[in-house]
C-alpha cells in the first residue's frame, strides 16, 4: 500500500503534476505489479470521469467482518450503488468543463442538496460465512479480486442520503479524518493484507494531519473562542456546556 501511494506522488524535482498520478512513477509501478491491472482497466475506463459526484458508485475495496451476537463472523464488503445510476462525461466534455469550472463537480453536489434533490445511494453488503472463506477459486482476501454477484449476491440493507451541505468547510469537511481502523460495534477486521495496511498507514497519517488526539471528540477539550482551530468540530463557537 505505501508504495503504490509514493508512486502516485508528484515529482521530487518539479512537483509534477499536481492534479493527476499518471506519470512515469505510476506507470513504472503498475509495470513491475501484474496485480495491479484490474485497477488500471477501472480507473482508465469511463468510471473515473463521472458526469456528478451523484452518479458516482462507491465500494469498500478492503473485506471487513461482521460478528453477531452469537459471535459467529461472515466477511463482508461494502457497496454504494448511486440512485440516479452510473453515468459518465465524455472526453471532450470532461476537458472542457475541468478548464471552464474546475469546482463543478462540488457546485452540482451542492445545488442538488439545497433543491432538495436529495443525492441517494442504495446500501448493500455481499456477505462470506467465515467457514466458506476457501471454498472459492481465488482468495476472498485479496483486494484486487471482486466478489462475483452471481456467487455472492448483493443484499440491500438501506440506502445513504446527503439531505444538508456543511455549516463550515474546515471544521466539518476539511478535518475530516478517514481511518479504515475506525470501526463501530459488530464490525471488525480480516487478514486482508491491503486493508491492515491501510489501518496503519490512515492512523499515522491523521496523527501527522491532526495531532495525537485526533480522534477524541470536542467534548474531551477544553472550551476556547478560537474559530476554526484544530480538532474544532461543528459551530465555531461551542458553549461551556458542550466543552
Amino acid at each position: 500500500f505505501p508504495d503504490i501511494i509514493h508512486s502516485v506522488k508528484p515529482e521530487p524535482n518539479n512537483e509534477v503534476p499536481t492534479g493527476a498520478s499518471a506519470h512515469p512513477s505510476f506507470y513504472d509501478f503498475i509495470s513491475l505489479q501484474p496485480e495491479t491491472t484490474h485497477m488500471l482497466m477501472w480507473i482508465m475506463s469511463d468510471r473515473a470521469i463521472p458526469r456528478s459526484y451523484r452518479t458516482m458508485q462507491g465500494f469498500g475495496v478492503n473485506t471487513y467482518s461482521l460478528i453477531n451476537k452469537s459471535g459467529d463472523r461472515f466477511f463482508v464488503k461494502f457497496h454504494f450503488d448511486p440512485e440516479l445510476g452510473v453515468d459518465s462525461l465524455t472526453w471532450d466534455e470532461a476537458l472542457k468543463i475541468s478548464g471552464q469550472d474546475p469546482d463543478f463537480h462540488r457546485k452540482d453536489l451542492e445545488a442538488a442538496i439545497k433543491s432538495g434533490a436529495f443525492p441517494k445511494w442504495n446500501f448493500s453488503i455481499q456477505v462470506i460465512p467465515d467457514a466458506n472463506e476457501h471454498d472459492f477459486e481465488f482468495d476472498i482476501l485479496d483486494a484486487t479480486k471482486l466478489w462475483p454477484e452471481e456467487l455472492v449476491p448483493k443484499i440491500s440493507i438501506g440506502e445513504i442520503v446527503l439531505n444538508r451541505v456543511v455549516d463550515e468547510y474546515f471544521t466539518e469537511t476539511e478535518q475530516v479524518a478517514f481511518c479504515t481502523a475506525h470501526v463501530i460495534p459488530g464490525v471488525g477486521f480480516s487478514d486482508d493484507p491491503l486493508l491492515q495496511g491501510r489501518n496503519f498507514s490512515y492512523f499515522d497519517t491523521q496523527i501527522t494531519r491532526l495531532g495525537p488526539n485526533w480522534s477524541v471528540g470536542y467534548r474531551h477539550f477544553l472550551f476556547d473562542s478560537f474559530a476554526d482551530g484544530d480538532i474544532t468540530v461543528g459551530k465555531s463557537f461551542l458553549s461551556t456546556d458542550q466543552a
